[in-house]
């Protein structure tokens, strides 16, 4: 399972490169499409990792948790960003206000940024925790 959120990672990372080429091309209606398009997996893939392993983190680790707690808990700002700000970036892609348009470029690159830290964090401390703690069950 691990393996397999490790690959969803890597698709997700072409999707932001994508994203960010949007940007780069001053196409902010093509980058919020892309992350529309990549929406509803992202949040599959959030689910599973809250579901399983978490759960196997709790049972095996839990006073290991905290890390893993907090780096779950960055799955709400991604969820408020798909379900609220992505409307906004979508409508800012065809204002004629400069700072509207200005203010969805920034969002997208935080978007980007936040879930390539959010990846590595999860690669670093919450995959590594769940193996050792699957094994020690």
């Amino acid at each position: 399972m691990i393996e397999r959120l490790k690959s969803e990672h890597i698709v997700f990372e072409s999707k932001l490169v994508q994203i960010e080429n949007g940007i780069k091309m001053n196409n902010i209606k093509l980058a919020a499409q892309i992350v529309q398009d990549m929406a509803e997996k992202i949040m599959q893939h959030a689910v599973e990792e809250e579901a399983r392993l978490m759960r196997v983190i709790m049972r095996n680790a839990k006073d290991e948790s905290s890390e893993s707690i907090k780096i779950m808990q960055e799955h709400n700002w991604l969820m408020n960003f798909l379900n609220n700000r992505l409307m906004l970036i979508k409508n800012a892609a065809t204002s004629s206000d400069p700072a509207e348009y200005k203010k969805a470029i920034r969002d997208l690159n935080e978007f980007v940024y936040n879930l390539r830290k959010h990846f590595k964090e999860e690669e670093q401390i919450v995959f590594p925790l769940t193996l050792r703690s699957e094994s020690a069950s």
